[in-house]
């Protein structure tokens, strides 16, 4: 774990690197493996192998020398304080859990006489306490609000001849409105209460509840909640929730309405396999009920039925969801019963963490009805929009198709468009901002490769002449990272051209932007032994010796081309992310393979 945090500012400081990265470990590395890696990296970052390079070029002055020597100290020490602390258990330890903010801490409390043990209860007792103040201060909100809308005058002929009766406005109709919020707050690490306010308005007539609720949660198996309602309708509930066995989950749910009496509900929840959960609700009273269905997953598919019986309603209803992609959700739902049938088909679009938006064409004996949908960070808003409440199979073809090619034109043409440029600003404002550090953080990268460089040299030159495992380029960044599909292009676009030239002002500020990526060719290959290279999963890349964070609060990825026995290889992976090289998967087609320039004139 790194205390570094990502605060936006580009800063990489050696001493708030990542010790694991550092060594170049993974978090879960022995005593022996902290003790070898450090062996053979001060071998090469040791100040004094930076003597004067015996290459004859005349760049290689003394200004030069001293520059790498001083890398080579900067580098040299945050290996040694990394080894120091991951080769104390205590101090390990302290680091594993609170970062170095827990090293440091140690450090000073042990100059007054305090133990670890002593720092680590310190640690809890705050660490209990800003959960408790963040519990406090925390109101989970949730809100659903319904609009209904109607249109039908705008397709109907004769519904806007009788409608111009009453009213020249053009616009749509309020039919109906549905709001409902919620609020929970969390008293203690058990107990919680809430609220929930609900409102209806339908044909000039409103209703309201409003429910106070209480949860009690006795162990991780047993929950118990209490709740009254007063409004259009009175009630009070009491449920209590129990974890059965390790796949079945049971509750028992008594309630009291007014004027209809006492009622009991059963409810049972079972994983029947690995994708697949069933259910079985039995509604005893006042009006009785039963249904039953499940629900199955399937690769990017799920599937869900239900099936109800009762004095109320019988019918079956349920629903096929589709992850098209990453942000992309289609749905079709259906119901059929003794209160009606109703299809719906529509898609869900995730336009970032907190929102996503969708539309759908529902089909029901009411008419055709429109529905757009945003949820927001907790908040959900629906607005369903009557067409026409006279279905025909012509319209209905319509419905499903003309709303769904409009929204798919308008995403390709106008809203994806208008969210990358809005995206495209704010990465361009965020890295204006932290322009100076990253600039600082790249030289720093740069400054520690030339530490290296000469032994790696060595290193790629033997590996090429044997066809062992060469690095030929490797880039970490903000970069698309779609595979490349032509032969002879650079790993990513303008990547010939870094790094760009600085043309700095007269306070010596840098004129130039600089790219979201930096060259990590050079300290990829530095890792290679033994013609294998690993980079360990939940490491910080950005850490590693010859790394930086060129884009803060972007996602990064890496992207590495290499050969291994004369064939073309690459391969690209999220930042932080597990690296294991060489893997045949990585190579590329024969189309996209390129002849080394010194077998090529050789042969």
């Amino acid at each position: 774990m790194s205390d570094r945090g990502d605060d936006g500012d580009g800063g990489d400081a050696e001493g708030s690197r990542d010790l694991y990265a550092a060594l170049r470990l993974p978090r879960d590395a022995s005593k022996e493996d902290i003790k070898r890696a450090y062996r053979t990296l001060a071998a090469s970052l040791h100040p004094d192998k930076q003597r004067r390079r015996q290459t004859g070029d005349a760049d290689d002055d003394g200004d030069d020398q001293e520059a790498r020597r001083d890398a080579a100290q900067r580098a040299f020490a945050a290996l040694s304080e990394a080894y120091e602390i991951l080769s104390d258990d205590a101090r390990r330890n302290a680091y594993d859990a609170y970062g170095m903010e827990g090293v440091r801490a140690g450090r000073e409390l042990a100059t007054r006489g305090k133990t670890l043990e002593e720092l680590r209860v310190e640690f809890e007792r705050a660490r209990a306490k800003e959960a408790r103040d963040a519990a406090e201060a925390k109101l989970n909100f949730h809100g659903t609000y319904i609009f209904g809308f109607s249109a039908a005058h705008l397709v109907e002929e004769r519904i806007a001849e009788r409608r111009r009766q009453f009213t020249n406005n053009p616009g749509l109709d309020l039919t109906s409105a549905s709001l409902s919020n919620s609020m929970e707050i969390p008293i203690s690490d058990e107990d919680a209460a809430y609220a929930v306010t609900q409102g209806t308005m339908r044909g000039g007539r409103g209703a309201g509840n409003f429910i106070l609720g209480w949860r009690r949660t006795f162990s991780p198996l047993t929950t118990l909640d209490l709740s009254a309602q007063t409004g259009q309708t009175s009630a009070c509930t009491a449920t209590m929730t129990r974890q059965l066995t390790t796949h079945t989950t049971g509750a028992l749910s008594w309630n009291y309405v007014a004027q209809q009496g006492l009622g009991l509900q059963l409810i049972a929840q079972r994983q029947l396999f690995a994708q697949t959960r069933g259910h079985l609700t039995w509604n005893v009273g006042p009006v009785g009920s039963m249904s039953t269905g499940a629900s199955h997953a399937f690769g990017k598919n799920a599937v869900k039925f239900d099936l109800t019986v009762g004095l109320a309603a019988s019918g079956l209803s349920g629903h096929y969801v589709r992850q098209m992609d990453e942000s992309r959700v289609y749905r079709l739902g259906w119901k059929l019963g003794t209160t009606g049938a109703e299809l719906e088909a529509g898609t869900t679009n995730k336009v970032d963490e907190d929102t996503s938006l969708g539309c759908s064409i529902v089909v029901s004996l009411r008419g055709l009805t429109l529905k757009f949908r945003m949820n927001r960070q907790g908040q959900r808003f629906v607005i369903p929009i009557l067409l026409t409440p006279m279905v025909s199979w012509r319209k209905s073809l319509v419905a499903f198709t003309l709303p769904p090619l409009a929204i798919t034109l308008l995403r390709y043409f106008l809203v994806r468009p208008m969210v990358r440029r809005y995206v495209r600003k704010r990465q361009i404002a965020s890295r204006e901002k932290s322009k100076q550090s990253i600039v600082a953080s790249m030289k720093a990268a740069r400054d520690a490769v030339r530490v290296i460089e000469e032994s790696v040299d060595k290193k790629t030159k033997i590996a090429r002449e044997r066809g062992g495992l060469v690095i030929e380029a490797a880039v970490y960044g903000s970069f698309d990272p779609r595979p490349n599909k032509v032969k002879g292009v650079p790993i990513i676009p303008n990547f010939d051209e870094y790094p760009p030239r600085e043309e700095r002002d007269a306070s010596g500020a840098t004129n130039v932007l600089p790219p979201p990526f930096i060259d990590v060719t050079k300290a990829v290959a530095f890792m290679i032994e033994n013609d294998t290279l690993d980079m360990y999963e939940n490491v910080p890349m950005s850490d590693l010796l010859g790394f930086c964070d060129p884009s803060p609060g972007e996602d990064k990825f890496l992207r590495i081309r290499y050969r291994y026995r004369r064939s073309l290889h690459e391969i690209t992976v999220k930042a932080d992310a597990m690296v294991a090289l060489p893997n045949s998967a990585h190579r590329l087609p024969e189309r996209l393979q390129i002849d080394e320039p010194h077998v090529a004139s050789s042969s």
